[in-house]
């Protein structure tokens, strides 16, 4: 992920799922009110990359 940049919205929203998974490990992101906006985002990251494929 580290060697170039992403050249596509599929590359880029792999790229933020593995950051937001990582981030909802952290104390940090424990508050309910934080894993819930986690969980949907990632539930919108993937309705997005869905319909990208289908172009």
């Amino acid at each position: 992920m580290l060697a170039e940049p992403a050249w596509t919205w599929a590359e880029v929203l792999k790229r933020w799922r593995f950051l937001l998974d990582r981030y909802a490990m952290t104390p940090e992101a424990g508050d309910e009110r934080i894993q819930k906006l986690i969980k949907r985002a990632l539930g919108d990251m993937e309705r997005l990359r869905k319909r990208e494929e289908r172009k």
